[in-house]
């Protein structure tokens, strides 16, 4: 490798790593605020919201990794024309082609990473979002109980007590007073848990014993049990369901279904954003020697919304049958890489020719 390919790398590397921390901060302080608000509305458990803060890094960065690469070439190749090495550069016959090359082959590995977390690490991370909240909300019953006290329950349904209850919900030595209008029951069992059962969750109490009627007129009676399961209307969080962006993309490839298709379609172009959004800054670094080094970014911003909705404009059309599966969402990134790789200026010359061929 070349000191000139080393010296390029380099400024793309740093230029990057910059860019995708600033966008990341700014991405997880949205996330971050939206997650302590469903904590303090008790949507969301607070011992979780760490691990779902974590676990929405590869979807943000499947969106701000185009937004990224574009940025970051502007910035890195814009500072060489501001600080005139790039007229340096052209004098000692360094072609833009040279820096086409170099920038397809920093953008290459990046694109790479991005088809692996679109594929494979986005899916998974909805999925064990998804499983967390639902094993947290199985737990949340007990996340209020106090172990060695008498809990009691809501509305004034009973009280609670357990003598150790462990970081997954699992209690020893229970007592359980349950009192409604059409009895009134005491049960006793050495352990216990909370448990999801048809999309209830169910207190599971083992090997104990129920007595009923200790505080009324009716005849006491004893019973032992090995399984006893209560269902306590109040404590029943709702059912998380599976969600389309966190199904398998092999189970995608051969599905029927347009809305899987459409998703289908969205994960295999993601990755080709970050080489033509790339390339396009590229194009758009170039600046004049009294125009500002940040003077195109606004632009640049609005080339990339336009890019991602006309993306999302596609895969909805795809979703409900108003654009053919077949062509996909290919024309969209086709379109901006003509737009990164075309020459207008030749074009223009092209034009010209008739015009100066007359004059002569």
């Amino acid at each position: 490798m070349r000191i000139l390919d080393k010296y390029i790398f380099k400024e793309l590397t740093f230029t990057f790593i910059a860019v995708l921390l600033v966008l990341l901060l700014i991405t997880f302080g949205s996330e971050a605020t939206k997650l302590l608000a469903d904590a303090m509305k008790g949507e969301v458990p607070a011992s979780v919201v760490l691990q779902l803060l974590l676990l929405k890094i590869p979807a943000a960065l499947e969106i701000i990794l185009p937004l990224v690469a574009l940025l970051a070439i502007m910035l890195a190749v814009g500072r060489l024309y501001q600080d005139q090495e790039m007229v340096v550069m052209n004098s000692c016959a360094i072609s833009p082609v040279y820096f086409k090359k170099i920038t397809f082959a920093f953008l290459l590995p990046v694109a790479l990473l991005t088809t692996w977390i679109s594929l494979f690490l986005t899916p998974w991370s909805y999925q064990q979002e998804r499983e967390i909240i639902s094993q947290a909300q199985t737990i949340s019953p007990v996340a209020g109980l106090v172990a060695g006290k008498f809990n009691p329950l809501p509305n004034n349904q009973g009280v609670l007590y357990a003598k150790s209850i462990n970081e997954q919900g699992k209690m020893r030595s229970i007592w359980l007073k349950y009192q409604s209008k059409e009895n009134d029951l005491v049960l006793v069992a050495p352990k216990g848990q909370f448990e999801w059962i048809n999309n209830r969750v169910v207190l599971v109490l083992e090997e104990g014993f129920s007595y009923r009627g200790l505080h009324g007129q009716e005849e006491v009676t004893v019973q032992k049990y090995a399984r006893f399961e209560g269902y306590l209307p109040e404590l029943t969080p709702a059912k998380l369901r599976a969600k389309l962006f966190e199904k398998p993309t092999f189970e995608l490839i051969g599905s029927t279904d347009l809305k899987e298709q459409a998703m289908l379609q969205w994960r295999l172009v993601t990755p080709l954003g970050i080489i033509v959004l790339g390339l396009l800054g590229l194009k758009m670094s170039k600046t004049g020697p009294r125009e500002g080094r940040f003077a195109r970014i606004f632009f640049a911003l609005v080339l990339y919304i336009l890019y991602n909705q006309l993306l999302v404009v596609g895969r909805d059309g795809i979703s409900n049958g108003g654009w053919p599966v077949w062509l996909g969402l290919w024309p969209v990134p086709v379109l901006f890489a003509w737009f990164a790789l075309s020459d207008f200026k030749k074009l223009r010359f092209i034009k010209s020719l008739p015009l100066r061929s007359k004059r002569t």
